[in-house]
């Protein structure tokens, strides 16, 4: 699945989860509605992503992203396109409730609520999201450029593989900056 001019809300982060599943944690945490004070003040966040509730990227420059979801390694745009690939990470698990994933933005997490934050992510209709089985995943996440119809474009792109075990969180590196050196910004 493929979504083309992607933008982070000028905040440098974007954030892969399912809404019903972060909606579940953010229940049995007890936390407020404010997730994204939430996880910068205490160990919520970290607890998220080692639970598979929530991957977040940090560094994302403000471009406009060209946004990849792929079920099988072997389908990767990385390998199908002329492609400036700068970094490949893996380790990341992501549990699916509802049937979808959500990248997700900043000021979505500032409201979380049915009213607010989870209301306008469901009724956007242009936000980057995948509608697949539900279950634990293993997350590959790739970034750099890759040749478009309009040029060298910046493009992240996930990989999904469903995983029948209870498989941890094991990113080596929990602090790398998901930031896409482009030749044309």
């Amino acid at each position: 699945m493929k979504y083309t001019a992607c933008l982070n809300d000028l905040w440098d982060y974007f954030f892969l989860c399912d809404p019903v599943n972060l909606s579940k944690f953010k229940l049995e945490q007890e936390l407020s509605d404010d997730l994204i004070s939430e996880f910068t003040s205490n160990a919520s966040g970290d607890l998220a992503v080692e639970k598979g509730v929530l991957i977040p990227l940090s560094g994302v420059v403000n471009y406009p992203y060209h946004i990849f979801f792929q079920t099988k390694e072997n389908q990767s745009i990385f390998k199908e396109q002329k492609h400036d690939l700068q970094f490949k990470k893996t380790g990341y698990v992501l549990e699916v409730l509802s049937g979808e994933i959500y990248l997700l933005t900043v000021p979505y997490l500032k409201q979380w609520t049915t009213e607010e934050g989870i209301k306008t992510l469901l009724s956007n209709g242009i936000r980057p999201k995948m509608t697949m089985e539900n279950g634990r995943y293993t997350v590959t996440i790739l970034g750099g450029e890759t040749l478009q119809d309009s040029g060298w474009e910046p493009t992240l792109e996930f990989i999904f593989n469903k995983v029948d075990n209870e498989t941890l969180f094991k990113v080596e590196n929990v602090d790398f900056k998901f930031e896409i050196k482009s030749k044309e910004y």
